[in-house]
């Protein structure tokens, strides 16, 4: 078993929690009036939701293909229930927790939810839809024997990616799981290729390029899309996968030798509790400092930040000296499934991978 750990992924999905984080807050400040929607927030908002869920679904596909070995119906039936129980309980914790603060705040929250059954089931609430959507495609995706089968299987989902992009599945886009696959589907299936060691491949400089041009091209869909581009669902795509490409590429260029500074190792502890948790601290500050009267932009925009990374890091040291209360963000750690499924150190410590 290699207990060595990725840097570069770890690092990535920090890149991605971070802009996640960010999207999140900044949508919730501009729905509550405390910012304005102005034209530099609706470019920023948009441009990092080309890539940073992509981001974290290639980190899992990576992790997924390195690590584990779900090749007949014995092994997969053994890494379904241990990814049930990995994704599946902070899904159904953190989404009810989210729901029954919304129902409790309904007053002054900026979306309402429906149902308890509807959120867990059939819409899930943002951001939890990831671990949701992430447990279907470790369901419907069994790891690769070999690069030729893995770029067969790149090949079917890319195409299903494109077909997806130009509408061909629109009468499917009611159904939320059949929509979340066809369109993210791809993203994993790309992270199980580069655990073949095509990430070698990857050049920092070609990185800082694309994602220029990833910015000139996103700045082009934002303003000119309708006019200029053919075809605007395409061309997000094209530019999402420029955009990870550079951030994959300039990650892994500085951290190549795997060796990982404290700074980055901190953040990459936290990763998951501040994904699972942010929205649970930013949205009931935000209530409560409107409860004081106090609508002053840059109070709420500064404590906001404050508590979205660093209430849940608090949050979850405390949930490790209660042990086992930890058990909600990373179960693996109390059970055990089998030993039909093989796994990397990166694995056994991240509910996502």
């Amino acid at each position: 078993m290699n207990n060595k750990r990725d840097v570069w992924v770890d690092n990535v999905k920090v890149i991605a929690c971070i802009l996640v984080v960010l999207g999140h807050f900044f949508q919730s400040m501009v729905k509550s009036d405390i910012l304005p929607k102005t034209t530099l927030y609706g470019w920023f908002n948009d441009t990092i939701y080309y890539f940073h869920v992509p981001l974290f679904f290639i980190c899992s596909g990576f992790l997924y293909q390195k690590y584990s070995k779900v090749v007949d119906f014995s092994s997969w039936k053994k890494s379904v229930l241990k990814k049930f129980l990995a994704l599946g309980i902070p899904y159904f914790v953190f989404s009810f927790a989210t729901w029954f603060l919304k129902k409790m705040f309904s007053s002054s929250v900026n979306d309402e939810l429906g149902g308890i059954v509807d959120t867990l089931i059939y819409h899930p609430a943002s951001p939890y839809w990831y671990l949701y959507a992430l447990f279907f495609m470790f369901v419907i995706t069994l790891t690769t024997k070999n690069v030729k089968n893995q770029i067969a299987l790149l090949i079917i989902a890319s195409i299903l990616r494109v077909l997806f992009s130009i509408g061909a599945f629109s009468k499917f886009s009611q159904v939320f799981i059949i929509s979340k696959l066809c369109e993210h589907w791809v993203w994993f299936i790309i992270g199980m290729m580069l655990a073949y060691n095509y990430v070698k491949y990857v050049n920092a400089l070609i990185g800082v390029v694309m994602f220029v041009v990833f910015l000139i091209g996103s700045f082009i869909v934002r303003f000119w899309g309708a006019g200029v581009v053919a075809n605007e669902g395409l061309m997000r795509f094209v530019l999402a996968v420029l955009a990870c490409y550079s951030v994959i590429s300039i990650a892994h260029s500085l951290f190549e030798n795997d060796v990982q500074n404290k700074c980055w190792q901190f953040c990459a502890r936290y990763t998951m509790p501040v994904f699972l948790m942010h929205t649970l601290f930013a949205a009931p500050l935000r209530s409560v400092l409107f409860k004081f009267g106090i609508h002053n932009s840059i109070i709420h925009v500064a404590a906001g930040l404050v508590i979205s990374f660093l209430g849940p890091v608090v949050a979850m040291i405390i949930l490790e000296k209660l042990k086992p209360l930890d058990f909600i963000v990373y179960p693996t750690r109390y059970i055990k499934i089998g030993k039909g499924v093989k796994n990397g150190n990166n694995c056994t410590k991240e509910n996502n991978c």
